[in-house]
């Protein structure tokens, strides 16, 4: 099988559009080059303003590859670089290896599986650190973008001992995965992306984790009926703001007082929290940004 792989170059300025518009194409996979070896050493360059994007897509997909041809001639017309090459199957799913290292957030140290072996690694994480072993496939969820980091580095200050989880939209399943290893009980999860799936569940396995966990992932939307089935202590949802607002009342069912997005921009900041107020009536418990997203704590009111 083959894929059309898109190398993106863009003004770090530009990619949160980017961002959410290549997550509304719902793609095979799309992940940001962080670590390019074949770039020129800091010292040899100026200040790097731009970023890498790889996306994939089927090869009968054409009506998408036009649609970001279009996306990125409105959104920035002089300040991209667009390169489409066709790919087989295990060049795809190899091609992030190059650029995924191990890094540490917190108290958790992400690493990928192919590197679970690798002594250097191991002796970066010490006995106070929690290992989450990843690999994350064609899915979003590699723990590099900024949403998943904000989400991860929140959770051991608010998840409390035997929590029972919803992950909305699990991607690579690394949310779900770090709930786990900090104590959680009961974690149903859902994507609808089967390919994301299909990681979350081989993820899983790759862990060891402190207490008996449950844990699911289904393919399925925001409306998937399991998930109004059950109470959650938490409920987490990294997802675009046109996702959210188009699922807020999906959501507001959900059986929960407290909840996690991110994947809001800034600039929509001010018009989510409107909408919670509206269709989740509560209060805003914490609120952080990092580089133009924005991770928003929030809980329902209670009788």
């Amino acid at each position: 099988m083959k894929y059309i792989e898109a190398k993106i170059s863009i003004d770090k300025d530009f990619s949160q559009e980017l961002d959410e518009f290549l997550d509304s194409l719902q793609l095979p996979g799309y992940y940001e080059v962080l670590f390019d070896s074949s770039e020129p050493k800091e010292e040899e360059t100026i200040l790097k303003t731009n970023t890498i994007i790889r996306a994939y897509l089927n090869p009968e997909d054409v009506d998408k590859e036009l649609k970001i041809r279009i996306f990125l001639k409105s959104l920035c017309p002089d300040s991209h670089e667009l390169e489409i090459r066709e790919i087989e199957t295990r060049e795809y799913e190899e091609a992030y290896k190059e650029f995924y290292k191990p890094f540490q957030l917190g108290n958790l140290w992400v690493v990928p599986i192919w590197e679970r072996e690798n002594p250097q690694v191991q002796a970066l994480i010490s006995k106070d650190h929690i290992p989450l072993y990843l690999n994350p496939g064609v899915a979003f969820g590699t723990g590099h973008h900024e949403t998943t980091q904000l989400i991860l580095e929140l959770l051991p200050n608010i998840l409390s001992p035997k929590s029972k989880i919803l992950d909305l939209g699990t991607g690579s399943g690394i949310l779900s995965l770090a709930c786990g290893l900090l104590g959680a009980s009961r974690i149903f999860s859902v994507d609808i992306d089967p390919n994301a799936v299909q990681a979350a569940q081989s993820n899983w396995k790759e862990n060891t984790y402190p207490n008996p966990c449950q844990f699911e992932a289904e393919v399925g939307g925001l409306d998937h009926p399991k998930i109004f089935t059950e109470e959650y202590d938490l409920v987490l949802a990294n997802i675009t703001f046109a996702v959210l607002s188009q699922n807020i009342k999906h959501i507001a069912r959900v059986n929960s007082s407290h909840f996690l997005f991110s994947g809001v921009i800034t600039e929509r900041k001010d018009e989510f929290l409107e909408l919670l107020a509206n269709e989740i009536p509560g209060a805003l418990v914490s609120i952080q940004d990092r580089n133009g997203w924005e991770r928003i704590e929030w809980k329902r009111k209670t009788d």
